[in-house]
């Protein structure tokens, strides 16, 4: 269970036609339409989870009019350099 004051965060995969959001601490997976309506849905879901912060790649520009569409939401967006996500990503056996 976690603390009261702790913020909570989605990562969001961003690609050309869709985007798909994971919840890790509340082991929470969607996928969301690259539309008006995707996004939306994106933030209803993330409203539904307490949703503080969503952190994603710099990903060619497809992550503009997602992270403009969460900040309008008032959700915090962080955009980060997918060099360093890599290093977070499993490693095959």
């Amino acid at each position: 269970m976690m603390a009261q004051n702790e913020v909570v965060v989605v990562g969001i995969d961003v690609a050309k036609d869709k985007v798909d959001a994971c919840i890790r601490s509340l082991s929470q997976r969607q996928t969301f339409p690259s539309t008006a309506e995707g996004q939306r849905a994106l933030i209803r879901w993330l409203r539904k989870h307490k949703v503080g912060k969503a952190v994603m790649e710099a990903s060619g520009g497809y992550e503009r009019d997602w992270a403009k569409a969460l900040r309008d939401a008032r959700i915090e967006v962080r955009i980060v350099d997918p060099k360093r996500v890599r290093s977070f990503a499993p490693h095959p056996p």
